[in-house]
């Protein structure tokens, strides 16, 4: 029996070692792969890439603009010049010479940014469940949120090998919010239908007359004022 209970622990510790072994080994590929999309040389010490030597912009506008920051407590902060980093989904601004990013995001209520009104919420997609800045782009009895897009694109992704390293603006994600609660991304009719729940069928005839496309700012506006103006 003490035989038998030495080799069940020599086994379990094996599998445990194992185990340990190729969970650092994905670990390791999957830090290789993100140095190399970068055009990185992965070592012990974090790098990081250079923003100048990018091309284009991760920013909805590049210069720092005057600002208005409302907090969830009420207090304001007034012409606080801040720029939005669409890739990073972080608002940044200056202090001392340095460029950093306002901690405590989910403590702010709007910012207004040159007449952009901003917002920081939680949101859902069918992939996950996460926070981040939004332009409110129709406030109502529903918000229509708008989550600008950016990505990197690296020259393995472009048709020359030798182009450098790019940010690209890809299309606005529009998200519905009902009364402060989740932010929910619409993607189709169906999903669109889904999220507004409950409504009325006239509602329903509205979106699908119209064939309202769920990257199309202004149809979406135009329904968020038709749902107002239909329950007045």
């Amino acid at each position: 029996m003490r035989v038998l209970l030495i080799i069940l622990s020599i086994i379990i510790w094996t599998l445990q070692v194992n185990g340990q072994s190729e969970n650092h080994r994905k670990v390791e590929d999957i830090r290789q792969e993100f140095a190399q999309k970068k055009h990185l040389e992965f070592s012990n010490s974090d790098k990081y890439i250079d923003e100048n030597k990018i091309a284009g912009s991760p920013y909805l506008n590049k210069q720092f603009q005057s600002s208005y920051i409302l907090k969830i407590n009420g207090a304001e902060i007034k012409d606080m010049p801040l720029k939005y980093n669409i890739y990073n989904d972080e608002m940044e601004f200056k202090k001392d010479g340095k460029v950093m990013s306002i901690a405590f995001p989910s403590e702010i209520q709007r910012i207004n940014i040159e007449g952009k009104v901003f917002t920081h919420a939680r949101y859902t997609t069918p992939k996950i469940n996460s926070s981040g800045f939004f332009q409110i782009v129709y406030d109502g009895n529903y918000q229509l949120l708008k989550k600008d897009q950016v990505a990197l694109i690296s020259p393995s992704e472009k048709t020359h090998s030798g182009d450098s390293l790019k940010f690209e603006r890809k299309l606005p994600h529009f998200y519905i919010r009902y009364s402060g609660g989740t932010a929910h991304l619409v993607c189709s009719q169906k999903t669109l239908i889904k999220v507004l729940q409950p409504i009325p069928q006239n509602v329903i005839d509205y979106i699908k007359s119209h064939k309202i496309k769920t990257r199309d700012e202004k149809q979406l506006i135009d329904l968020m004022e038709y749902m107002d103006q239909s329950e007045n």
